[in-house]
């Protein structure tokens, strides 16, 4: 008779067990997709657990909806590419889940810390996702207009060097935004307002037929984070087409950027009417 109790006591226990599991599935599903860099990958993670009508909420989003979710995290990524998630033990209680979770750099830094309570559906998806931040962990506000200062610079600098150095425009397309304006000054010979990157080529092909460039003096950057602007200053030697001439002249250009990408370029010559003369003039 003992051996009969002490079977059946095993196979409750066993069968809460088998309970609890079930139900944390979708949150570790869910903690996967937070962990997953591939958007395909991570949008069919998603698609697995979650519903139209589930929400997701925090101090930066309040949201319904599979795509939606998966912009939440597309735009974490582009803030803190290399983000790691790590994740405390889990409380089960009925439909409700909660832990705590941390996120650190690739240099083992804390980015934030928190706390998720998840309802789930009973049927292996999330009802609901509330996050909480400890907010004097987070990454402050100077903090994130350095680090997008410096995400900036570097995109600028990329773009530049396929310009001027490599006349990679492959990897040039891939750092300017869909619709991006270039408004060259009128006056020249290939002036004019460029909307999108096919249009830049346009523009680029038509500066190529009146003249040669090169960098006599490197770029010196200025920024304002806050309004995700770059400016560069730099000194261009150019090599007129039509009378062979020289000249080198000094240029600023005004850079706009939104998530990581260049939105509009507009450059400013130090003499406009001088250049336009000078890739004119023949011999």
């Amino acid at each position: 008779m003992r051996k009969i109790y002490l079977l059946c006591f095993l196979f409750l226990l066993n069968s809460l067990s088998a309970q609890k599991k079930d139900k944390l599935y979708p949150v570790s599903v869910y903690e996967k997709a937070w962990s997953e860099k591939n958007n395909d990958a991570r949008l069919k993670l998603i698609k697995s657990i979650w519903l139209e009508d589930s929400t997701f909420e925090d101090p930066s989003a309040s949201i319904k909806g599979i795509t939606a979710f998966n912009n939440v995290i597309n735009e974490f990524y582009k803030k803190n590419p290399d983000a790691v998630l790590t994740s405390g033990s889990k409380v089960v209680k009925d439909n409700y889940v909660t832990w705590e979770w941390k996120i650190t750099d690739s240099k083992n830094n804390v980015i934030m810390t928190g706390r998720d309570f998840a309802r789930l559906n009973g049927k292996g998806q999330v009802s609901k996702i509330i996050g909480f931040w400890d907010k004097e962990i987070s990454m402050s506000e100077a903090d994130n207009l350095k680090k997008l200062e410096s995400d900036n610079f570097n995109v600028v600098t990329q773009y530049f060097e396929c310009l001027f150095k490599t006349r990679d425009f492959i990897k040039m397309s891939a750092l300017i935004e869909e619709g991006a304006i270039y408004k060259q000054a009128e006056g020249l010979p290939y002036g004019g307002t460029y909307q999108g990157f096919t249009e830049w080529t346009k523009m680029f092909a038509k500066s190529a037929e009146v003249g040669s460039f090169e960098i006599e003096k490197e770029p010196v950057y200025f920024s304002d984070a806050s309004k995700n602007e770059v400016i560069i200053y730099f000194t261009i030697k150019c090599t007129a087409k039509k009378s062979g001439k020289t000249l080198s002249m000094p240029i600023s250009e005004h850079f706009n950027l939104k998530n990581g990408k260049i939105t509009e370029i507009r450059p400013f010559y130090f003499d406009t009417k001088l250049f336009a003369e000078f890739l004119k003039s023949r011999k």
